[in-house]
């Protein structure tokens, strides 16, 4: 049986930064590999960017199992014992802020609380009496040493350990289904070096994509890629990333 490749539920995303923001500034993409983020009184492991495009490529994987899209002669299996929890169903209609509205709870950090004297403790927290009067720089410096061994990061939904920027999945994001939708290699390699390249300069928005060579005039030149070949090896880890997606490791 014979299935239409091109993908209906993932389309490109257009990077902010390369035709700036409503209020005329460009978006800094690295700002979004930081690490924690607390807003609200709500802790979160990431940027919620980060999340969003796990959920992208969750998606992209959801669709090329729906549609039996091989990737590299194997079909895609998720693994929906990890993802339970994670409404997958609503993933291919809805959008990320929807999908984020109800899921989010999966994602934040257990908070702080302040306990009644009558409340009862359990084993999964510790209560402290903190004086009204103290300094809150001393006290949190006493509390590192109070909670010493005591507690421990368990983390539900972890990112794996790579050292892949945001940035870099945007990129393979679209480079993948530019290619799934017929795009011939180099019409994606002038449309990525159009695109992505005003943010792509090391120490203004921290992209670290651009790569340098020289013509035979000794001429510099800076691309993000260069020849067709690397957008096959983009496809490549697009590839690799929604296998690895749809079986719980991003990025």
């Amino acid at each position: 049986m014979l299935y239409d490749m091109k993908l209906i539920y993932n389309k490109i995303i257009t990077p902010r930064g390369s035709v700036g923001t409503s209020k005329g500034s460009s978006i800094d993409y690295s700002y979004f590999d930081a690490s924690k983020r607390t807003k609200g009184g709500e802790t979160i492991g990431r940027n919620i960017q980060w999340y969003r495009m796990w959920w992208m490529y969750l998606r992209l994987a959801l669709e090329c199992e729906e549609k039996n899209i091989l990737i590299d002669g194997q079909e895609v299996k998720m693994d929906r014992r990890y993802y339970r929890r994670w409404n997958l169903d609503s993933i291919l209609t809805n959008s990320f802020d929807s999908w984020w509205k109800e899921n989010k709870t999966l994602f934040v950090h257990p908070q702080i609380k302040t306990l009644s004297a009558s409340s009862v403790p359990d084993d999964d927290h510790i209560v402290l009496m903190i004086p009204k009067t103290r300094d809150k720089t001393d006290l949190l410096r006493e509390l590192t040493g109070v909670l010493e061994g005591k507690t421990k990061s368990v983390v539900q939904f972890p990112f794996s350990s790579s050292k892949a920027t945001y940035l870099r999945c945007h990129m393979q994001y679209n480079i993948f289904i530019k290619a799934m939708n017929g795009q011939k290699r180099e019409q994606i390699r002038q449309w990525v070096n159009e695109v992505y390249k005003p943010m792509s300069v090391p120490g203004i928005l921290g992209g670290g994509l651009l790569q340098t060579k020289y013509d035979n005039e000794g001429n510099r030149i800076e691309e993000i890629i260069s020849a067709e070949n690397g957008v096959t090896n983009n496809i490549r880890y697009a590839k690799k990333r929604i296998v690895s997606t749809s079986r719980g490791v991003f990025p």
